[in-house]
């Protein structure tokens, strides 16, 4: 399974805690566009490392399955996107 599919699997799982409806996996760079917006605000330090209470492996696994999954959107989306670009993605709209 990819970092996509992995992702997609967990988010998924939390959606269904709280009762919220299920994602499918993007094949559109519309459909890309939400999830790079998730995944920049989990990949900001106090996020990425829960303010400094994940560490070591746990960190690694959690890193990398953010950006093996940030990767594989850029393979969907058809071209490299910086961090800096998704916050103003309202602009993509236009």
């Amino acid at each position: 399974m990819n970092y996509l599919d992995q992702y997609i699997e967990q988010y998924n799982g939390w959606n269904a805690i709280f009762s919220k409806e299920p994602i499918s996996r993007p094949t559109t760079a519309d459909e890309c566009k939400p999830l790079f917006d998730r995944l920049a605000g989990e990949l900001s330090p106090e996020n990425l490392c829960c303010d400094g209470e994940l560490r070591g492996a746990a960190l690694r696994k959690k890193s990398n399955l953010l950006y093996g999954t940030w990767k594989d959107l850029e393979t969907i989306f058809g071209r490299t996107v910086d961090e800096d670009e998704v916050w103003g993605w309202e602009l993509w709209k236009k």
